[in-house]
């Protein structure tokens, strides 16, 4: 009983100390009221000068007791987490961390206890997540408290998404070049030879006269003339499909299909073709590529028809709801999209083929019954994906086919 009471006596004179310490300038001191109770906390004025430095700062900086309570607080890391200070100290750190990083954070803290140790984290304070390297040191035997440092991510990991993502721009660009240099290496050969082997047979056979022989040669150099004409502008017409956003504005898709239905007013009239249409969206878009992809879609369900009925040509939209966004590979989450389709009734194909014809040159059908270079829907799928879009088909032999192109309302999240 009498070691408790001296015990006592201890503690009642050393607190008298530190009341006396405060109230002449030489302590600071705060008091941190938790579970139900307050504890004081001081700091030694002769260190006033290291905590000017730390309030300047720019990184977060704070001291922890073993169980993770805040004690102290720079002003950098209220600001960085958008919280008063007031409310910073006192509160567990634990408090702050993300969900998916607190495991991480327990180990590394769990390490600093008796050392030290660095790791990257996520902070998530008022529905934000704050990307951070901390670094994490135990300050005893002086202090019973973990110091640590906040360095903010954030600009660093835009940066890095941004390079990822031009990255990736620049690997699909150097792959549509290497295939360009393919094509004009191998492909564009063919129909030049063609060129150069008829325009030789003309010259040594025939010379100054045209006979019937002559003329049927000529046909068939302008035949080929004219695919080579129409391949190399399709090629040129894939290859050039760039990432720009100064290009997207809003752009009236019913505007789009009306200039594109005008394009196509012969061959519809020849084909008696009929078009039925629905009220379309207004989408940020780029409208040259716009009137690509109308154009080869339009183009394809004129070109691809039976012998027998005349072509009908059903073009819908319809606005995706959040859940269907979700399951469809390919759109952004964050992002509203409309779903436009077309529907005709011709050759159609099997549904195996669906994703094969959007391969650049890949044909189903026999070049001499449908004209065309095997391009064309290659050129749709990189117009729609370039507008963070997808491109689907379906379709069954000899039952027409559906093209459905989702693309988002915008290209980015409007504030």
């Amino acid at each position: 009983m009498l070691s408790e009471i001296e015990n006592l006596k201890t503690h009642l004179s050393e607190a008298h100390d530190a009341i006396d310490a405060i109230k002449s300038g030489s302590v600071d001191a705060f008091a941190i009221k938790k579970d139900g109770r307050s504890e004081v906390f001081t700091l030694q004025s002769l260190d006033y000068a290291y905590r000017v430095l730390i309030e300047k700062f720019s990184e977060g900086a704070l001291n922890l007791t073993p169980k993770g309570l805040i004690v102290y607080s720079n002003s950098y890391f209220s600001k960085l987490i958008n919280t008063p200070n007031e409310k910073v100290i006192g509160s567990y750190i634990h408090d702050f961390v993300s969900g998916e990083s607190r495991d991480n954070f327990r180990e590394h803290f769990a390490l600093a206890l008796q050392s030290s140790s660095k790791t990257e984290i996520s902070l998530f304070v008022n529905n934000r997540n704050i990307p951070v390297y901390i670094s994490l040191t135990s300050l005893q035997p002086q202090l019973d408290t973990v110091g640590m440092i906040i360095t903010d991510l954030s600009e660093k990991k835009h940066i890095e998404e941004t390079l990822r993502k031009k990255n990736l721009e620049l690997e699909h660009l150097n792959k549509s070049l290497d295939q360009f240099a393919s094509i004009a290496s191998h492909d564009l050969q063919e129909p030049l030879r063609k060129i150069r082997t008829f325009t030789s047979l003309l010259k040594d056979r025939f010379n100054n006269d045209l006979p019937d022989g002559a003329k049927e040669l000529i046909g068939k150099i302008k035949v080929s003339s004219e695919r080579m004409s129409l391949l190399i502008k399709d090629v040129l017409n894939f290859s050039r499909i760039v990432h720009s956003e100064d290009m997207f504005v809003k752009t009236d898709l019913n505007q789009v299909l009306n200039n594109i239905l005008e394009d196509f007013d012969l061959l519809i009239l020849e084909k008696n073709a009929s078009i039925s249409r629905a009220n379309l969206p207004v989408v940020e878009a780029i409208p040259l590529q716009m009137n690509q992809l109308f154009y080869n879609l339009l183009g394809n369900a004129l070109k691809f028809s039976k012998n027998g009925p005349p072509p009908a040509l059903t073009i819908s939209a319809k606005m995706l709801l959040p859940e269907e966004i979700k399951k469809r590979s390919g759109l952004n989450g964050q992002l509203s999209y409309a779903e436009i389709s077309f529907k005709d009734n011709g050759i159609g194909f099997e549904q195996e083929f669906a994703e094969q014809i959007f391969s650049i040159f890949e044909r189903l059908n026999n070049q001499q019954q449908y004209s065309g270079t095997g391009i064309g829907l290659a050129l749709c799928q990189k117009i729609v994906t370039h507008h963070q879009g997808v491109i689907y088909a379906e379709a069954s032999e000899n039952n027409g086919a559906t093209f459905y192109v989702l693309l988002p309302l915008t290209q980015s999240l409007k504030n």
